[in-house]
Formats: C-alpha cells, structure tokens, sequence
C-alpha cells in the first residue's frame, strides 16, 4: 500500500522504522504497478517489515532501495532520480539528502505510473463477445 513520502528531511532529522518500511513498502508498491504495465524484471526482495524490536539498519538493506530503483528505472523508463549510492557495514550511514533523493525518486516514478494507469485507453466493450455488450 502506497504511503506519502517524506520529502523534505533535514539533517536534525532520525532515520526509523516506521520510515524504512515506508519506503520499503512504496517501492515494493512502485514494483507492482510496474509490471502489471510493463513485463517482469529481476528485484531484490527487501524481507518483512522491520518492528521496534529489530535492531537497526544495515547497508544491504538500504543498497537493496538504490539496486531496486535503478531496476525499476532500467526496466520501465530512465528516470532521473540523482546518482545511486552504495553502503558499506561500519561506515558512515544513509544522510538526510540521500533520503530526500530516494523518497523524491519513489514519488516521482509513482505519481507517473499512476498517471500512465489513469491515461490507459479502454474500450467500452469486450472484444469476442459477438456483438453483446457487456
């Protein structure tokens, strides 16, 4: 289920899991539309949601986001959604601009797949149905 991104994080701002699942949750939702509008494409799955009782975040995790985007964008159509960064264990953590970048890239791409969604032509009828309406 799509939830609002947080857009506009600042550098007093703390990382928690109520945001990791957020943005977990969107992609997971963006990868969706995807293919039920383009063909299937390889994705790192990216587990369950996290509780307060998981401790902390690891860099694979936020790599799976940066490696899910750019297939996303690869697969569908080229964004351009900054530069993608790579975590390492033990190793300075994700910043408040990079989570803007990726919150932004996660609604930029959404609002354009609920808008390829919404501007699909339909016909008013089935086709093979001999002349009946359905």
């Amino acid at each position: 289920m799509w939830k609002t991104p947080k857009t506009d994080w600042k550098s007093t701002d703390f990382f928690n899991v109520e945001d990791y699942n957020r943005i977990k949750g969107n992609i997971n939702e963006i990868r969706q539309k995807a293919v039920a509008l383009w063909s299937d494409f390889p994705f790192t799955e990216m587990g369950a949601d996290k509780s307060f009782t998981d401790y902390g975040f690891y860099a694979d995790e936020i790599n799976a986001f940066e490696s899910n985007l750019d297939r996303i964008c690869s697969a569908t159509f080229p964004f351009t959604i900054g530069e993608r960064q790579t975590f390492y264990d033990n190793q300075p953590f994700i910043t408040w601009d990079e989570l803007n970048r990726i919150e932004n890239a996660c609604l930029l791409i959404y609002q354009n797949f609920t808008g390829r969604e919404e501007g699909m032509r339909r016909l008013s009828f089935k086709l093979g149905t001999k002349g009946e309406l359905v």
